[in-house]
């Protein structure tokens, strides 16, 4: 079942007065090919046909009106406000899409469709409040008179009205000469969606920067400990020449003796030599 395209169709047939059909033929073809219950297509009709006529005679009373500048009927209202539930039984959920097609049924403009709408939706919840009512405690159960309040409606005085709100913007703007709503919504969309691109780039380069940052105190604690190790390995070099020079003034003196004395002092020189050579081999196992 299609209800929205039978009904775009029925318009379409009211409005070109195709006197080759009569309603029945109308109803009968509609009901067949998209499967819509006849009552539902004669309500329907009956009342296109009704507002068809009342929109012929306002344009001649007044060929220059502008449709926003129409009056709404309780005909068109009716309409409204059963079209909708029908359409969302249907399984359209999208408000917006269906207050387009009544606004395309109706020869009104959307913002006028929204506004109207929700106006009398608001309307509607505020009158099904319950209203309070009081009561007066018996004096026989307590010793003095008192008033109790059985049901009360929380105030919302001091809260913003969000719907109030949006409904008097498209009020407005309907009034104010080049400015289109779809069109500002449109670019407050845009400021948004920029300003939230901002925020995401902003804690990106925030992000970058920490790990900028702790990159280099990484790149600072390596250049220290390979400073630390270089002046450790500079001390061991130093006490290698030292050692080194130690030997070989050792050797240069053995030399110089005679070989009587070579003889006579080898074994005191083995021993300072190989004395020399065990140190050396503690300081270097102890640098490295």
């Amino acid at each position: 079942m299609s209800l929205k395209k039978a009904l775009f169709e029925m318009k379409e047939s009211i409005q070109s007065q195709n006197i080759a059909q009569s309603k029945e033929d109308i109803l009968i073809e509609l009901e067949n090919k998209y499967e819509v219950p006849t009552e539902t297509l004669r309500f329907y009709y009956d009342h296109f046909v009704f507002l068809q006529t009342l929109m012929e005679n306002q344009a001649e009373a007044q060929e220059h009106s502008k449709k926003m500048n129409r009056k709404w009927t309780e005909n068109e209202i009716e309409l409204m406000f059963r079209y909708i539930p029908e359409r969302q039984a249907e399984g359209a959920l999208n408000i917006t899409e269906i207050l387009e097609e009544v606004a395309y049924l109706f020869n009104r403009g959307y913002q006028s469709v929204n506004y109207k709408y929700y106006t009398l939706l608001k309307n509607k919840e505020k009158d099904s409040f319950e209203k309070p009512v009081f009561s007066t405690i018996s004096e026989v159960d307590v010793p003095v008179l008192s008033v109790a309040e059985l049901s009360t409606v929380p105030s919302n005085t001091n809260n913003v009205d969000f719907l109030e709100i949006i409904s008097g913007l498209i009020s407005n703007v309907e009034q104010l000469p080049g400015i289109n709503l779809v069109d500002l919504l449109g670019s407050l969309y845009q400021l948004t969606t920029l300003a939230l691109q901002n925020q995401q780039v902003t804690k990106q380069i925030e992000h970058v920067k920490e790990t900028s940052k702790q990159e280099q105190e990484t790149l600072r604690q390596t250049l220290l400990q390979k400073e630390r190790l270089l002046v450790e390995e500079k001390k061991r070099n130093d006490q290698l020449q030292k050692e080194v020079a130690k030997l070989a003034k050792e050797i240069a003196a053995f030399n110089k003796l005679g070989d009587t004395a070579k003889i006579k002092n080898l074994k005191s020189y083995n021993q300072r030599l190989s004395y020399l050579i065990d140190t050396f081999d503690q300081d270097m196992q102890m640098g490295s």
